[in-house]
């Protein structure tokens, strides 16, 4: 993985003050994870998030917080969508992903079924899953501290040639490891040298995000 598209050390300069001092902490080259047992806050200003996001997602923060709480609880409750990427970028909202490797591997048969043709219909019900947008694991199974990724939903689906086109809006990141560290709790696929997040695709879980981020002490504003 180019190692230009993880977040430098430099943009994490302020950790969420909370009770529990074990949430997040500055170690200079990143973010160490430790064990916690409230939500996960990381806490920056705001030349210092657009330069993250857009680094890594290119999204483009405005100068005001924009909070997505109210958004994030009233997306499905029943299913989830994951994106992991490894040469594709996600630049502008946009990325592109190819359709051999979408809704095939870790989706279950009678979801890709249901959604192989992309029409309408399916795509209004994708715009209402919650979804998780990662880049492969720097290691099997793992990844550095400092990997960001992202959790938002999707805007549009759009097949194109041999790849479909997916426009998106980015809420919130967070450190990938936790998802390494939660591959049960999110139903994704993991074997003794690998993880679902080690592989390119596109995946439809069934599983309830929303209480499995509650769950994870991850706190969506």
């Amino acid at each position: 993985m180019d190692k230009d598209q993880l977040i430098p050390s430099e943009i994490i300069s302020a950790i969420a003050q909370t009770p529990n001092p074990n949430i997040l902490v500055n170690q200079g080259d990143g973010i160490q994870i430790q064990q916690n047992s409230g939500p996960i806050n990381v806490n920056v200003d705001g030349s210092e998030l657009t330069e993250l996001l857009s680094r890594m997602f290119g999204c483009r923060p405005t100068g005001n917080f924009v909070t997505h709480a109210v958004e994030w609880a009233s997306l499905s409750r029943t299913h989830y969508c994951l994106f992991v990427l490894e040469n594709e970028e996600y630049n502008d909202g946009v990325f592109s992903i190819a359709k051999d490797r979408a809704l095939q591997k870790y989706t279950p048969k009678e979801v890709r079924d249901k959604y192989r043709m992309l029409n309408l219909v399916d795509i209004d019900e994708l715009r209402h899953m919650p979804c998780i947008f990662a880049k492969r694991n720097m290691h099997y199974k793992g990844t550095e501290p400092h990997h960001p990724a992202l959790v938002g939903r999707i805007s549009d689906a759009v097949p194109q040639g041999e790849v479909v086109k997916i426009y998106f809006s980015g809420f919130q990141a967070f450190p990938q490891q936790i998802l390494n560290q939660n591959t049960a709790l999110l139903h994704m696929a993991s074997a003794s040298l690998r993880n679902e997040l080690d592989e390119e695709h596109w995946a439809i879980k069934q599983c309830d995000l929303i209480d499995a981020f509650a769950t994870m002490n991850i706190e969506i504003k």
